[in-house]
C-alpha cells in the first residue's frame, strides 16, 4: 500500500498508541495484536475482538500503532513484536528474507486452498512457507460527493470537465482529493498504457519505459492541477472530507471516515482512459504471523492461531468488513456473493481492473525514490523522463 498506506494512516487515524515492550503476551493485558487501521476500521476490530474474547481466559487486545512498519523493524528483532499484525501482502518476500515471519504451514487447522480464493492463498505464501492468513482484497477507486456530482464520470475526460466546474483554490475548493505522488494511489494511471513500476515476471524495473512515462504524463496533464499544492495525505483528503471537492480517489479504509464526516461518499470505478485502461495496484489484506511466535508460550500461540482462523472465516466479521468498509471477501463462500452491498461490488469491479502489488523484497527499495521523483515532477522541478531516469539509477544502486 501506499508508501504504502504506512505513512498516511498515521496522520489521519485517531489516537495511535505505541506499545513495543512485552506486547506479545502480557500478564495484565493478555495477548496483543498490532494494526494501523483508520478509526472506523479500528472500531469494528474492537467489536469483533469482544466477540472473540467471550469465554476465553487469554484475552486478545489490539494496539493501534503509528508508523507500524518502523516499529516492527525494531520490535521483531528485539523479541518485543506482536505475534500477529494486519497489513497487505506485499511485505511477504521481505519478511521472509529478514526472517521476520513465522511459517505456520504445520500449525493451521484451516486448509487454505479449500477456504480462500487462489489469489489470496498465493498472497500469504512465499517459497513454500505460509506467513499468514488472508482476510480481504482491496484497491483504490473513485469516490464522488452526490451533492456535487449527479452521475459519476465514465471517462477521464468527463471527470476533468466536472473538476473544472468545481476547482477554485482561492476559495478552498478543489476538483480532487488524491495523494498525487504516492505510488500505490497513482499506480492505476501510471500503469494505464501498459507500463509497470516493476515487472514481476522478469524482475526488471519499469519506470523508464515509454509506456510508464506516458502514464505519468497522463497524471501530470489531467489530474495534478486539481489537487491541493501540499501532496501530503491529510492535506489531500481535507477538501473532499469537508465537502469542498467533487471527487476523491481512495481505498476502503477511508470510506467510513468520509461518511462519518458527513459526506455521502459514493463509489464508482476508475474512469476509462483514451487509448489505455486504469490498472491500479491491488492488495490482499493478511494477518501476518511473526517470528515472535517461535518463542511464544502455548497459551499465547493458541490465541494468535485461533484468532487468525476465526477472523478470516467468521461470517459476521466477513460481512461487517464488506458492508461497513468495502473490503472484498477472499473466503470462497463469500467472494462471489451479490449480497454484500454496492461498495463491495464497485471495489470488486476496480480490483478486476488492477494488478497485484509485487511481493518481491526488492520493492521495498523502490517506493521512496519513486515517490521522491514523482514529487519533483509534481512540483515542476523536473520533467517526467528526467525524474524517472534519476530514480531508476538510485533504485538500481540500492539493489546492488
Amino acid at each position: 500500500m501506499p508508501l504504502q498506506r504506512r505513512q498516511l494512516l498515521a496522520g489521519i487515524g485517531g489516537a495511535a498508541t505505541l506499545t513495543v515492550a512485552g506486547c506479545l503476551g502480557d500478564d495484565d493485558r493478555g495477548t496483543t495484536l498490532w494494526n494501523e487501521f483508520e478509526d472506523a476500521e479500528e472500531e469494528t476490530l474492537e467489536e469483533h475482538l469482544e466477540v472473540f474474547n467471550e469465554g476465553r481466559d487469554d484475552e486478545l487486545n489490539a494496539d493501534n500503532i503509528a508508523d507500524m512498519e518502523d516499529q516492527l523493524e525494531t520490535a521483531i528483532p528485539a523479541g518485543d513484536g506482536p505475534g500477529t499484525f494486519a497489513w497487505a501482502h506485499d511485505w511477504l518476500g521481505r519478511y521472509h528474507d529478514q526472517e521476520f515471519g513465522y511459517d505456520a504451514s504445520g500449525d493451521l487447522s484451516l486448509d487454505l486452498e479449500s477456504e480462500f480464493t487462489a489469489d489470496a492463498v498465493d498472497a500469504v505464501q512465499w517459497e513454500g512457507h505460509t506467513y499468514g492468513v488472508p482476510y480481504a482484497s482491496e484497491t483504490v477507486t473513485l469516490m464522488y460527493n452526490p451533492d456535487l456530482v449527479d452521475e459519476p464520470p465514465e471517462t477521464l475526460e468527463e471527470m476533468v470537465d466536472i473538476m473544472d466546474d468545481h476547482h477554485d483554490p482561492s476559495n478552498g475548493q478543489y476538483g480532487l482529493s488524491y495523494p498525487p505522488v504516492d505510488p500505490y494511489f497513482v499506480s492505476g494511471y501510471l500503469h494505464a498504457f501498459g507500463g509497470r513500476i516493476f515487472h514481476e515476471d522478469t524482475g526488471e524495473l519499469g519506470i523508464e519505459d515509454d509506456e510508464f512515462i506516458e502514464g505519468l504524463e497522463l497524471l501530470q496533464d489531467n489530474l495534478w492541477e486539481y489537487v491541493p499544492e501540499d501532496p501530503e495525505y491529510g492535506s489531500q483528503m481535507a477538501p473532499f472530507n469537508d465537502g469542498n471537492a467533487p471527487f476523491a480517489i481512495n481505498g476502503p479504509w477511508q470510506v467510513g471516515g468520509f461518511r462519518d464526516a458527513g459526506v455521502d461518499a459514493t463509489l464508482a470505478p476508475l474512469p476509462d482512459v483514451d487509448g489505455g485502461s486504469p490498472t491500479p495496484y491491488t492488495g490482499i489484506q493478511v494477518w501476518y504471523f511473526t517470528a515472535a511466535l517461535e518463542d511464544a508460550d502455548e497459551t499465547t500461540f493458541e490465541t494468535i492461531m485461533d484468532f487468525a482462523e476465526w477472523y478470516t472465516t467468521n461470517e459476521d466479521v466477513i460481512v461487517d468488513n464488506a458492508e461497513r468498509h468495502g473490503l472484498i471477501p477472499v473466503h470462497q463462500e463469500y467472494a462471489e456473493s451479490d449480497d454484500l452491498g454496492e461498495d463491495v461490488e464497485t471495489f470488486i469491479e476496480t480490483v478486476e481492473m488492477g494488478t497485484p502489488m509485487p511481493a518481491d523484497p526488492r520493492m521495498d527499495l523502490v517506493f521512496t525514490p519513486l515517490e521522491e521523483a514523482l514529487e519533483r515532477v509534481f512540483n515542476e522541478s523536473e520533467e517526467p523522463a528526467e525524474a524517472m531516469e534519476a530514480a531508476a539509477e538510485e533504485i538500481r544502486g540500492r539493489w546492488d
